[in-house]
């Protein structure tokens, strides 16, 4: 009886252990692709804001923020302005 009652919790066990590790190592996976593609989309934008600010040159902040989103908006990517203004501030720390 003991045996059999070990067997059973042992077919139990075994799968929620793997279940969870998998859920585990999917969920670790998910976050790696989409730091990934974080990182991607910042060095996006910051090439972006460099071309904006070749084509526009100094002052003109409205018409490179246009430049950037319609760009941006043209390949796929929904932007918010807050990320442009980030990859300007990484610009501007990069030119320092």
């Amino acid at each position: 009886m003991l045996q059999s009652l070990s067997f059973c919790l042992k077919d139990l066990i075994v799968p929620g252990v793997g279940a969870l590790l998998f859920g585990f190592l999917a969920n670790l996976a998910r976050h790696y692709i989409q730091r990934i593609k974080n990182e991607q989309l910042r060095q996006f934008l910051l090439e972006l804001v460099k071309a904006a600010e070749q084509i526009f040159g100094p002052g003109k902040g409205a018409a490179k923020l246009h430049y950037v989103m319609e760009q941006a908006r043209r390949r796929g990517y929904a932007v918010t302005r807050e990320q442009v203004e980030a990859a300007v501030h990484d610009l501007n720390n990069e030119q320092e």
